[in-house]
């Protein structure tokens, strides 16, 4: 359980309330909607969730409120590993995170990408329970080979955007090497060359961990279980992405609600590759496997209990860019600045257009992402038993 007793701290009395409120509605949505409870030997909750932008500010929709961590986390604490993207060069809002998540959990993440194309000075990494999962000392940050090489249009050769972050971990009897990625976007115009770099980076990944796997099952080494997940940009079932996966050989877990927010699109992903067959997902038919967090916080209804509180954003937002636009001295940085000012501005000139700006902000607060999982059998005791019972 995270660690809620500095919510007693919270002076302002309606915002404490608000929190609390928040944090009881989304751990009834959990229980209502049949997510797994964690079980000591049986079985692992794994998931993955796409952390927008946490938490740079760099839209000038930020930063987080105190509360946002609070539901952020208690989502977090309901499963036993999860994969994260888009945490930012500032490491202090994820620290934070930890604290509230309490002693329990820790993470593993990447230095920042600095691609150019892309990057985003981004990093990936896993948050876990201890008391489930362990970190078996293999970490690592995806290479490819020259000949698994993303090609452009002029024959160059290059890496991933953003390079994929693998981590061998046990759980109980479960051994897996767990991959997690944020794959380029580019665009969604299938006929052009950044849609076929996205499809290119899927393909890439997914052939380089499938010839891992082949080699870890030739010598018999004990993590043959690959689970590969993340922030694919994947349009939909059927989609090049989506079959870039398929055809190098991962099973993915197909689901029949999207992961963005408004749940129309399916970026994110959970797939695997089981050479010995040991991936026993529970509930295998189910087809509703995200979180809709927006049913419990900054739902359409609380509209009018954050109005002031993103007007004040707005008017702070507003302050700092015109001191910013005193000091820029090259016309691209001014264009660039007043474009700000004139969205802001834009944002709290009618109710309708605050309202508007309620939708994109409220996605800064959580994401605009929401946790996809699975949960896993991991007690294979019957099986082992069973093997071993009659052996010469």
């Amino acid at each position: 359980m995270p660690n809620y007793y500095p919510l007693k701290k919270i002076k302002d009395i309606s915002r404490r309330r608000r929190t609390i409120e928040g944090l009881q509605r989304i751990r009834q949505q959990i229980k209502d909607e049949r997510f797994p409870r964690k079980k000591a030997s049986d079985s692992l909750i794994l998931g993955t969730w796409n952390l927008r932008n946490f938490d740079d500010d760099r839209f000038n929709f930020g930063p987080r409120l105190e509360e946002s961590f609070y539901y952020i986390a208690e989502i977090i604490s309901h499963f036993d590993v999860i994969a994260i993207q888009e945490i930012c060069y500032d490491l202090w809002p994820l620290k934070l995170l930890m604290r509230i998540l309490g002693d329990d959990f820790d993470y593993i993440i990447t230095d920042v990408t600095h691609s150019s194309i892309g990057g985003n000075e981004e990093r990936l990494g896993f948050i876990y329970d201890k008391n489930k999962v362990k970190f078996t000392g293999v970490a690592g940050e995806i290479v490819l080979p020259p000949k698994l090489m993303i090609s452009k249009e002029t024959k160059e050769k290059l890496q991933f955007s953003r390079s994929p972050f693998g981590v061998d971990f046990q759980s109980g009897w479960f051994k897996f090497f767990f991959s997690t990625v944020h794959i380029y976007f580019g665009s969604n115009s299938t006929s052009s060359d950044k849609y076929k770099r996205r499809v290119q980076e899927i393909e890439a990944v997914a052939k380089y961990l499938a010839n891992e796997a082949k080699k870890s099952a030739e010598s018999n080494s004990s993590s043959t279980n690959y689970i590969l997940v993340g922030d694919f940009n994947i349009k939909k079932e059927g989609s090049q992405g989506f079959n870039a996966l398929k055809d190098n050989g991962f099973t993915v877990v197909t689901n029949n609600v999207g992961s963005n927010s408004d749940q129309t699109s399916f970026y994110d992903q959970i797939s695997f590759m089981s050479n010995k067959d040991e991936m026993k997902f529970l509930e295998p038919k189910r087809k509703d496997r995200v979180i809709q967090f927006f049913n419990s916080i900054f739902r359409d209804d609380d509209y009018e209990m954050y109005k002031p509180i993103m007007k004040e954003r707005i008017a702070e937002k507003l302050e700092e860019n015109l001191e910013e636009l005193e000091k820029a001295t090259s016309n691209t940085a001014k264009k660039k600045i007043n474009s700000r000012i004139a969205s802001l501005k834009a944002a709290r000139k009618t109710d309708t257009s605050l309202k508007a700006y309620y939708k994109k902000w409220r996605t800064f607060q959580a994401s605009d992402h929401l946790p996809l999982w699975v949960e896993i059998e991991i007690n294979f005791t019957d099986k082992y038993l069973e093997k071993i019972k009659n052996m010469d």
